[in-house]
Order: C-alpha cells, then structure tokens, then sequence
C-alpha cells in the first residue's frame, strides 16, 4: 500500500475524552471477573449501501466488552454505531452526485467535532478531489467495536474502521486522461452516548490512494 498522502490524530473536546478515559481505567481495574475485557468477534451487524453497480455491505463486528452488557444491548448499540458511521460515509465519500462541492455535512458528530471534521474536510470527506470525481464505488466497509460498559449499560464505543473504495476522476485541461483509482479511508472514532444518540466526539483518521 502506498504511504497515506495525508494522516491527522484529532480529539475534539478534551474533557470529554479524559471521562471516558477515566471509566476506562475504572472498567480495568476492578476485582469483578465479570469487568474484564471479553471478545464478542460473532456479534456482527451489516447494513447495505446501494451505490455502485452492486451492493456493498457495512460488516460490522463487535471486539473487546469491558464490563458486563447483555447480548441484547450488544446488538442495540452495534446497530446504532453502524448507523453513525454510515451516515458519515454517505455524507462524506461515496454519497451524492459527483462532481460535487458540498462536503460540510458531518451527521452524527457533536458540534465541536463537526467543527473540526469541517477544517479538515479534505481528510475527513472528498473535498479534497470532489470536482474532478465523476464516480465513487465503495468495495470494502467493515469496522471493529470496542465497547466500555458500566452497569450493564455501554458509555462509550472506540471504532475501528476500513473504508475502500474506487474512485474515477476526470482528466485535467492541461492533458492528463481520465483515470481510476482505490482510495482507502481507515483509523477510529470515539463515541459518546448523548440525550440524541451516540455521537463522535474526537477521531484519528488516515486517508490515502491504494493505486
């Protein structure tokens, strides 16, 4: 794979982040057996994009549970963290009409992240190259939960995830022909619960061509 051309670490809201931390350092060190880190690698949701030529499906599976959480709730919140990153996506790379400008849309961050995602919108979304795109086809989407539970309730959701997709791009007037090529969007959101739902509140994302 070829380096990412463009790579950024951000935490957006800082207090935030230092209250999931905390509850992350209590999960960890509690004497409960029923508090330490568990796998749940078969607990998967998959949703379905209809862009492109075929379907491509959103394979989402859930990794380490700190705490306990029945499998119920599991599949809630595996479902509703796949709609947030859905959402993202469509919003911001395989989404709308190409060629296109409109790139400021971030649903499912809170507002401070948005704000932040909407600075580094070439990063966080196909500003970057979305004049000259004529067509976007998603091929891979896939994410890894990490889930954080506090009485039998999840606080936060780490999400590990891999987006790829093909991207044809129209030729420049100083010669250049029409060319496809892979772009790969990859890295974490964190997420917090809010009173509207579960909501990112800081990422670390990478993004670059494939080929």
């Amino acid at each position: 794979m070829n380096t990412p051309f463009r790579g950024l670490a951000a935490l957006v809201r800082g207090p935030a982040l230092v209250v999931v931390l905390a509850l992350v350092a209590a999960g960890c060190s509690s004497d409960d057996p029923t508090s330490r880190p568990t796998t749940g690698g078969t607990e998967t949701a998959v949703t379905t994009s209809v862009a492109g030529p075929a379907p491509v499906t959103t394979r989402t599976e859930v990794g380490t549970v700190i705490g306990r959480l029945p499998g119920p709730r599991r599949k809630a919140v595996r479902l509703q963290v796949t709609d947030v990153l859905d959402r993202w996506w469509e919003a911001a790379y395989v989404g709308g009409a190409y060629p296109r400008t409109d790139f400021r849309r971030f649903p499912g961050f809170t507002p401070g992240a948005a704000r932040r995602a909407t600075y580094d919108r070439d990063l966080m979304s196909n500003a970057d190259i979305g004049e000259r795109v004529t067509s976007v086809t998603p091929l891979m989407r896939k994410a890894r939960l990490d889930l954080l539970a506090v009485d039998r309730r999840v606080r936060s959701v780490t999400t590990r995830f891999d987006l790829r997709m093909r991207v044809a791009l129209a030729g420049t007037g100083s010669g250049e022909a029409a060319r496809t090529r892979r772009l790969q969007v990859r890295g974490r959101l964190f997420l917090t619960r809010q009173p509207a739902g579960w909501r990112v509140f800081g990422y670390d994302v990478s993004k670059g061509w494939l080929s």
